[in-house]
């Protein structure tokens, strides 16, 4: 790992902290998971786990302003918490 890796992880984490109040504010959050080959990985957390609509806010909410302000990330990806 590089500094520049490690530079794209610390943005990654400061946008989605900027993020991050509207998910609390409905009793979600989200989760890091990885960031590899220009996929960012991440994992809805309470409400947001289980909303039907979280799709939506992956896609328009969280990935297209990454994306926008973090060219290195190319695509983001959901990871579904496995119930078992």
């Amino acid at each position: 790992m590089n500094t520049e890796y490690f530079n794209t992880i610390n943005k990654i984490k400061l946008e989605l902290d900027k993020i991050r109040p509207k998910l609390i504010a409905d009793d979600g959050d989200i989760e890091f998971i990885n960031f590899k080959d220009g996929i960012l990985k991440l994992r809805f957390k309470g409400e947001c786990a289980t909303c039907e609509l979280s799709h939506i806010t992956m896609k328009y909410a969280i990935e297209k302003n990454i994306k926008e302000k973090i060219p290195e990330v190319k695509k983001v990806s959901e990871v579904k918490l496995k119930i078992v």
